[in-house]
């Protein structure tokens, strides 16, 4: 099939959306605005249960995907077929639904969603004008019919940027887990932190086995310890029922201690990154409940294996390039903490959305840097602050800065910039490194990972 083909097919999966938008209030939260019972209708009419395979959902505002990988890779070890349905993609649409760690093949990809497609217009076509089938609801539809065909025998499931009103989260999961939750989202997700976080723990659903959770905020913590009490879900909290302490760091990754009342052990990740010490660790809470008796070496077996790009991944050349998701003065403080351990001048592009925290992400990188460039991804979905507003707030922290609306002259100033003898560091939204992805492979002829 051709690429104008795969295109178009991929297209309808935001057809439902896109026609709808213009009739949707503004300022609506995702509860009054998003359908999911569209999605649990889909799937019935697919005949793909809800319920079996068995799947986890991850949810959270920092670290669901490579928390994500950990797990799905450990399964995998453990001797699991294992569906792994992730997003947003970087590059390839594809990246979005693998099983073992395979990519879906884009004829794959293509067929199913032209299978799913009369399913998906038979339910729109009976819709109000203001609702609409969401993009990730067509999405799951397809990875569930692919696992199905490929056999897996369990899933681990991404959420979106909530759960309450998210499409993956029709499913009847037998696990959940919760990375950290921030603040983050309020127009979509509720006005306060504990919205927010009460929106995300709606993962939580009576009759699971067992919630883990990374450790949170004291105030969400109190929340989720009432919310699994009242839904009668076991819950494991690090900090309280697990620990993880990081006895080493570097840019090829991170060694930590692990231990709970299952085991005392030390694990390495293969990820850059001390916060990626603590995902592996959530994951290996769960993979030791899921599997009790599961060795150390299949845990480490799986994350040796774990790959997430975008997240502190290094790509090798003059000048090397560092590509981050930072969307959040935690997470670019996680990031700032890795480039510190590098003595070269670091040339910094930013790219963060309007209902990210951007100004928290510049105050937090841009005094690292001998230059910044802030700027845009490409991605005509998402909304950026006005450039004359990221400017004032670079300069504050860096009066080497400049706007350039561009994702990819930003990047190629700063390459330039960098030279020989400094380091690029692309951080922000995942579509910004779609596009830096994009410029690296296409631009300067280097491999990223997939």
């Amino acid at each position: 099939m051709g690429l104008l083909d795969a295109y178009q097919q991929i297209k309808f999966i935001y057809q439902s959306y896109v026609r709808a938008q213009p009739h949707i209030a503004p300022n609506l939260l995702d509860v009054h605005k998003r359908h999911p019972q569209y999605c649990r209708r889909l799937l019935e009419k697919l005949g793909l249960s809800l319920s079996t395979p068995p799947s986890v959902l991850v949810t959270g505002s920092k670290g669901k995907g490579s928390t994500s990988v950990f797990l799905a890779r450990m399964m995998q070890t453990a001797g699991f077929r294992t569906g792994l349905f992730t997003g947003p993609h970087l590059v390839d649409f594809c990246e979005r639904i693998r099983v073992n760690g395979e990519k879906i093949p884009e004829p794959e990809l293509i067929r199913l969603i032209e299978f799913v497609r009369p399913y998906v217009e038979g339910l729109t076509g009976a819709m109000p004008a203001d609702h609409y089938m969401g993009p990730v609801g067509t999405v799951l539809a397809v990875a569930l019919l692919w696992y199905r065909e490929q056999g897996t025998d369990f899933h681990v499931l991404e959420c979106g940027r909530g759960a309450l009103a998210d499409d993956v989260n029709v499913m009847a999961n037998r696990w959940s887990v919760l990375t950290p939750i921030m603040f983050e989202h309020p127009g979509y997700l509720g006005p306060t932190l504990l919205d927010i976080a009460a929106n995300k723990m709606a993962v939580v659903k009576s009759g699971q086995e067992l919630c883990i959770s990374y450790r949170q905020d004291p105030e969400v913590a109190r929340l989720l310890k009432s919310m699994c009490r009242a839904v009668q879900v076991p819950l494991k909290l690090g900090g309280e029922d697990f620990s993880v302490q990081v006895v080493k760091t570097g840019p090829e990754g991170s060694a930590f201690a692990y231990q709970s009342s299952r085991r005392k052990s030390v694990f390495k990740v293969p990820l850059a990154g001390r916060f990626q010490a603590f995902n592996a660790g959530v994951a290996v809470a769960l993979a030791e409940e899921v599997v009790p008796g599961i060795d150390d070496d299949v845990l480490q077996a799986g994350l040796d294996s774990s790959r997430w790009p975008g997240r502190c991944e290094l790509v090798a050349g003059t000048p090397p390039i560092i590509l981050d998701g930072a969307i959040n003065a935690q997470s670019a403080e996680y990031l700032r903490e890795l480039l510190a351990e590098r003595e070269e001048p670091l040339y910094i592009v930013l790219g963060v959305p309007a209902d990210k925290d951007w100004q928290g992400v510049i105050r937090t990188l841009a005094p690292a840097a001998e230059a910044v460039w802030l700027t845009a991804a490409s991605n005509a979905h998402l909304v950026f602050p006005p450039a004359e507003d990221v400017l004032v707030a670079g300069k504050k922290y860096n009066s080497h800065s400049q706007a350039i609306p561009e994702a990819a002259e930003a990047i190629e100033e700063a390459v330039a910039a960098a030279g020989t003898g400094g380091t690029v560091v692309v951080a922000g939204t995942l579509s910004l490194l779609r596009d830096a992805k994009i410029y690296i492979q296409s631009r300067l002829g280097r491999e990223c990972d997939e």
